[in-house]
């Protein structure tokens, strides 16, 4: 796989928020943070592991905010060069327009909604759809409801992270490299990567999902990631 260069990939991040309508300050910030974040991944291995490297240097110097582990979560597939290329589009002269309408346009315009594929919002169908089937599989189990709504809110984060990604294994394993990023404690990733492969038997669609379902994954072990 050809790698972008750091800066094309940073570049390529900013145009997309800029597209979102992110505010001129938010983008200052945001370039701000992930120089740094390049800058310590200089010299690691271009995969996740690396990436997690980077991740908790950079993390040391900031704040701890929710928003600079979402900026990582993010920019991971720019590093990678797993994130199709922004396209902004060029002003073009139109008929004067009232000035509601136009800005209705313009957001709507910026709103992912609007560049969504058949494709696309099939396979979130699809996700949301297994989703649906594997809680309903942990209520039969008759695991706890606690130990079941955790599972359920990393999962999910899970399939939010590898939302726009195409379905396969790699990029599963990928998405789980992503969310491992956020948990800083090691001894603590087995317990995700166990949900994780769990789970891949349902987005497989495999008619015997529900017996891996592995009911020694506690819900203190669950929760602990929550406070990680």
């Amino acid at each position: 796989m050809t790698h972008p260069l750091p800066e094309a990939a940073l570049e390529q991040y900013l145009d997309t928020l800029k597209l979102r309508g992110v505010s001129n300050k938010q983008l200052t910030t945001t370039r701000h943070f992930l120089r740094h974040l390049l800058s310590n991944l200089r010299d690691v291995s271009h995969d996740g592991q690396g990436y997690r490297a980077g991740a908790d240097i950079t993390l040391r110097n900031f704040p701890e905010e929710d928003q600079f582990r979402a900026l990582i979560r993010e920019f991971f597939p720019y590093w990678r060069g797993e994130s199709t290329p922004t396209v902004i589009p060029q002003p073009v002269a139109s008929p004067a327009i009232d000035n509601n309408l136009a800005k209705a346009l313009t957001h709507m315009q910026a709103d992912p909604w609007s560049q969504a594929s058949l494709q696309k919002l099939e396979l979130h169908a699809h996700q949301f759809r297994t989703l649906h089937r594997y809680g309903e599989e942990l209520v039969k189990m008759g695991l706890e409801e606690a130990n079941i709504q955790a599972r359920m809110r990393l999962i999910k984060l899970l399939l939010y992270t590898m939302r726009d990604a195409n379905p396969n294994t790699e990029s599963y394993r990928t998405s789980v490299d992503q969310v491992l990023a956020l948990l800083p404690s090691q001894d603590r990733w087995h317990v995700f990567v166990s949900l994780a492969r769990e789970f891949f038997y349902f987005l497989a669609n495999d008619q015997d999902a529900p017996s891996k379902l592995q009911r020694q994954l506690s819900t203190q072990e669950l929760q602990s990631l929550f406070s990680a």
